[in-house]
């Protein structure tokens, strides 16, 4: 216990030594004022001069992350760690070029897995387990997929896929949803949704285009996929419809720019268009009558002729039994000689034997024909399939402002003057022909000749000074170092002065002390001109003499401090004063 508490009493004598020596020595608080000034000026310049750290990446994951680490150490690139470590940062002007050289070794790498995680399933996983990493390297592989377009920094996709069923009624379709997190003052375009839906789409069986849906890092919606009413358009028939109509106002303001200059007329076109889709099928047929000859087809024609062969024939009977009788002559005919006109007895037996006699004949020998003709024509027949195409012009709305030509006076002054009719028709045929406007279809055009109010078209108002980014960082930058300049003066007028000032010798102080109450007075006699020179004197040897009974009792009282504090040491210099005069 002794010698614990003597070896702490000597510590605190070698402690109180060094003070007494440093209090002994007035240089030295000199030096270790100076140069804690000297180190605060200059830790306030390497603030001043340390550069600003971007964010290089955010939102990594931990491998990611210590990754990137290792190799920005390895490329001697200064960073630093915010927002919980989430955020890497590095100096503003070394962001790009560590983002290429990292992105040359294919860092940060996404951390998604695609179909080689089914490469490392194990034996006996369930089914469960199986479609669960199924799912997730299918969504690894969209994401690789999305992540490969230009304006897409990240993406995460989600799939929603039901089980499939026996039923047809409990069958359901699955559907996905995408976040896109794009690069900073990127946007994607309607097409290119478009394409991401369609991908995805396309990627999942059985998943409709209309289960796709894709926002961004802000939240906003980017597909719409709800149905238009009647009357409504989609965005890309109105960006369409814009388009129609700024192809037609800058065209009419291209062609009129050249007569009345390009700043001196304005257009403005109104176009309705007839998005609608309609298909139309017709059948006709036409008669083949009148100059138009009829097409044969096909024709079929049968003839058949039959002569009966000699034997008997006839009206069964004992007529047709019997063989033919000798033939009459004409001139034993009765009735042929009453058609002469001859006059005698008429046999009649005889008349009907030779009438049975013709019957005979004509029934022994019989003959028959048959002919029939069939012929088919073509008929015409015409089939039209049409599709009318979306997007036909229905009407235009045209209306043009000209402003008012400039004609300098016999003065010199420039006065605006309306023109005239003539030249008024001459800009309307001019506009007609342009776009083509129809009277048939109900186009309207209104061109008007009106002085324009020179403020518009002017340049937009800058921004307001206080605004200006770079004057920002400019004030910045001088407020730093006018800040720098101030905390210096500071430790100059009070720690460093001072300490200079107790260094100087009684007569330097004095002499110092005379000069500013001379130029104190000096002051004074200027202002009054009426003080004394040996009131002056007195003032200064007083002022002297104060100063020095103030040092005298500034020394005494830091002796009877340190003979309070240590009455030995004090007690071991009066030994060696003594010693000293033996």
């Amino acid at each position: 216990m002794s010698s614990d508490t003597s070896a702490r009493s000597n510590n605190n004598q070698k402690l109180s030594g060094v003070m007494q020596r440093i209090r002994s020595n007035p240089r030295v608080p000199l030096i270790i004022g100076a140069s804690a000034a000297i180190a605060i000026v200059v830790a306030l310049l390497l603030w001043a001069r340390s550069p600003d750290y971007r964010v290089l990446f955010s939102n990594l994951s931990d491998s990611d992350g210590g990754t990137i680490i290792a190799q920005l150490d390895q490329m001697q690139v200064p960073y630093r760690l915010s927002e919980g470590g989430g955020a890497i940062m590095v100096p503003a002007d070394r962001v790009e070029q560590t983002r290429m050289q990292l992105a040359q070794q294919g860092l940060p790498d996404s951390g998604g897995v695609g179909f080689e995680l089914m490469d490392s399933q194990s034996f006996g996983i369930s089914q469960f387990a199986e479609q669960i990493n199924y799912q997730r390297a299918l969504e690894g592989e969209l994401v690789r997929s999305i992540e490969s377009l230009e304006a897409v920094r990240s993406a995460r996709v989600h799939l929603a896929l039901p089980e499939d069923s026996v039923f047809v009624r409990e069958r359901r379709e699955p559907s996905a949803s995408v976040v896109l997190n794009l690069y900073r003052n990127r946007s994607v375009s309607d097409g290119q949704v478009s394409a991401i839906t369609h991908l995805v789409a396309a990627s999942v069986t059985n998943m409709p285009v209309d289960g796709v849906t894709v926002v961004d890092q802000n939240g906003d919606l980017l597909t719409n996929n709800e149905d238009n009413g009647p009357g409504q358009l989609s965005s890309s028939q109105l960006e369409y419809t814009h388009q129609i109509e700024e192809a037609y106002s800058r065209r009419i303001e291209q062609l009129l720019g050249t007569i009345v200059g390009a700043d001196n007329v304005r257009a403005q076109v109104n176009a309705q268009l007839d998005f609608s889709v309609s298909e139309v099928t017709r059948e006709m047929y036409e008669p083949n009558s009148g100059d138009n000859p009829a097409a044969i087809r096909s024709v079929q024609q049968s003839d058949s002729e039959q002569v009966g062969a000699s034997g008997i024939g006839g009206v069964p009977g004992a007529l047709s039994n019997q063989p033919p009788g000798d033939a009459v002559a004409p001139i034993d005919n009765p009735q042929q000689a009453e058609v002469d006109g001859e006059e005698g007895p008429v046999d009649e037996e005889a008349v009907d034997a030779a009438e049975q006699v013709a019957t005979a004949n004509q029934m022994v020998v019989p003959r028959s024909s048959n002919s029939s003709s069939t012929t088919n024509y073509e008929v015409n027949r015409v089939i039209r399939h049409t599709q009318e195409e979306s997007g036909v012009l229905q009407r235009l709305s045209v209306a043009v402002v000209v402003d008012y030509a400039q004609n300098t006076d016999a003065e010199g002054n420039i006065e605006q003057v309306p023109l005239s009719d003539e030249q008024m028709a001459q800009l309307r045929s001019l506009i007609r022909e342009s776009v083509g406007l129809s009277d048939a279809r109900g186009d309207s055009l209104e061109v008007v000749n009106a002085a324009f109010n020179q403020t518009v078209g002017e340049a937009a108002p800058e921004i307001a000074w206080y605004r200006d980014r770079d004057l920002i960082a400019l004030a910045t930058t001088l407020a730093q170092y006018l800040l720098i300049a101030l905390i210096a003066l500071f430790l100059w007028r009070k720690v460093v002065k001072p300490l200079i000032e107790r260094q100087q010798p009684a007569p330097q102080q004095a002499a110092r002390t005379q000069g500013s109450l001379m130029a104190s007075v000096g002051d004074d006699d200027d202002d009054d001109g009426e003080e004394d020179e040996d009131d002056i004197a007195h003032e200064v040897r007083k002022k002297q003499k104060q100063h020095q009974r103030h040092q005298q009792e500034t020394m005494l009282k830091s002796i009877r401090d340190q003979a309070q504090k240590d009455p030995r040491m004090v007690a071991l210099i009066l030994r060696g004063w003594i010693n000293g005069k033996d």
